[in-house]
């Protein structure tokens, strides 16, 4: 070791008071000179000093959380339905119209028992629907002309959920948005807080009375309860059930949005949600034929529609 002698070089017997360790006779030299301490140079000593490192702090790995495994409750798709849909084989008019079918019966059931495993379900199987509707152009334009003109609640969804579908890909072409399972959910769940309405009211023959409208216009934020209470309420369901009555000038409902206020995905699911509503036969209103109700949607200014969307629309029927 290189050490340093304390104080001057009359209180030791060296002839200097720095210097490097040889020997032992060194060491006893010292001792016997009485000194105590000796100040030693790490850096310039032979034989450095071991240093313990402190012990590096390595944090414990959360544990994972076991989520329970949720109940769906019976099954809704028939079984074989994804086998059918990408069947090549299966005419497109044949393949459309078994998957109608399909969509009323699952519809009926989401709406009439809107639970976390009916709507898990029915989400699980749009992303099949979807997939076909984007890349069949056949099978979708056989299912475009088979919407009913029978205005119950879950025809009603079903016909706006493959209209809007169809018109997001014409807006949007090959640019599709890459959220397009969670968005065409939401098209067919739009109207799902409707199922929170008694028969009595959703049914009614008469005119609506203030209370009557009042417990109608709520729906777009009961739907959005209902799907927060089955922890299933993404960005674009909260978009689309809030604003599907949102209207351009402003006179919608729940919040009178007005113009760019209202996000395109409303604009589309509104547009198809107006052209259903007059097509279709209801109670208390005979339905409009197809050209009709396009002129009505057209010149109306009580409909307030997004010009560049219907237009997008009108085109669907070539």
């Amino acid at each position: 070791m290189f050490v340093q002698m304390p104080g001057n070089w009359t209180q030791h017997s060296f002839f200097r008071s720095k210097f490097l360790i040889k020997s032992d006779e060194q060491i006893s030299k010292i001792v016997k000179s009485g000194l105590s301490t000796v100040i030693v140079d790490p850096l310039k000593s032979h034989i450095r000093p071991e240093i313990k490192k402190k012990p590096v702090y390595i944090p414990k790995a959360p544990e994972k959380k076991i989520e329970p495994k949720i109940d769906l409750g019976p099954r809704l798709l028939p079984a074989g339905f994804s086998a059918f849909l990408t069947d090549a084989t299966v005419a497109p008019k044949r393949k459309a119209s078994h998957l109608y079918e399909v969509c009323l019966y699952v519809m009926d059931k989401v709406l009439l028992n809107p639970n976390i495993g009916n709507i898990t379900q029915f989400k699980m199987g749009v992303s099949e629907i979807v997939d076909l509707l984007v890349s069949d152009k056949d099978t979708a334009t056989q299912l475009f002309h088979l919407t009913s003109r029978d205005h119950y609640s879950f025809t009603h969804s079903i016909n706006v959920g493959v209209m809007s579908i169809l018109l997001t890909k014409a807006l949007y072409g090959e640019s599709t948005p890459p959220n397009m399972q969670e968005l065409s959910s939401a098209y067919f769940l739009h109207d799902i807080g409707k199922s929170k309405i008694s028969d009595e009211v959703l049914y009614s023959t008469q005119e609506y009375s203030e209370d009557e409208r009042t417990i109608m216009e709520a729906h777009p934020m009961d739907g959005l309860d209902l799907l927060e209470e089955a922890n299933l309420l993404s960005d674009e369901s909260k978009i689309i059930l809030s604003q599907h009555h949102e209207r351009e000038d402003g006179s919608g409902y729940p919040n009178g949005l007005q113009g760019d206020e209202i996000h395109i995905y409303s604009r589309i699911c509104a547009t198809a949600d107006v052209f259903d509503a007059l097509t279709s036969r209801r109670l208390f209103k005979p339905s409009l034929l197809l050209y009709d109700a396009l002129l009505l949607m057209k010149y109306d200014k009580g409909l307030h529609l997004n010009k560049e969307v219907f237009s997008a629309f009108v085109q669907l029927f070539k």
